[in-house]
């Protein structure tokens, strides 16, 4: 299996950017019950990724294994805190996956580079994500990137 080529995504990658999303979504819904995604939403990816690619606050790296065949994703986008944090705005990753049998083999790395640079030349020094609790697989690999623990969310469901 040779390396997928690392590269900004473009428009003709949306279909496979909308695959891809629902690969993610499915992954962390059959990880914890309690990870819901709207999958109305979900399926009209397609639709919302069109209008993130171009938004220059947002950034989405992939990973192609050829003929647009996409194997991975890395999204990013600048997040604005207005509570008087500082800096007032840090980069956030949102969302990476990559297919299952491409895991381990050091795709993600080139596409955080990537995304550190972008950030960098938005003038980020801080840079954050959000790891679902019982992803052990993600949350190991984020240490491994340099991510530390910074902020535990809590969870409460409230009944009707």
């Amino acid at each position: 299996m040779p390396s997928p080529q690392i590269r900004r995504a473009i428009d003709a990658d949306v279909p496979e950017l909308a695959r891809l999303v629902q690969g993610i979504a499915a992954y962390h819904e059959s990880m914890d019950d309690r990870v819901r995604y709207d999958w109305d939403q979900v399926r009209k990816s397609a639709e919302w990724l069109t209008v993130v690619l171009h938004r220059d606050h947002h950034a989405i790296w992939v990973a192609d294994a050829g003929d647009g065949h996409l194997v991975g994703y890395l999204w990013v986008h600048l997040r604005r805190f207005r509570d008087a944090r500082v800096p007032p705005v840090w980069g956030y990753i949102a969302q990476a996956f990559l297919e299952e049998a491409w895991r381990g083999k050091r795709i993600m790395r080139p596409m955080l580079d990537g995304a550190f640079a972008w950030f960098r030349e938005k003038g980020m020094t801080h840079v954050t994500l959000g790891v679902i609790h019982r992803n052990w697989i993600g949350s190991s690999a984020w240490y491994k990137f340099g991510f530390e623990d910074y902020n535990h969310e809590r969870l409460v469901t409230l009944k009707k």
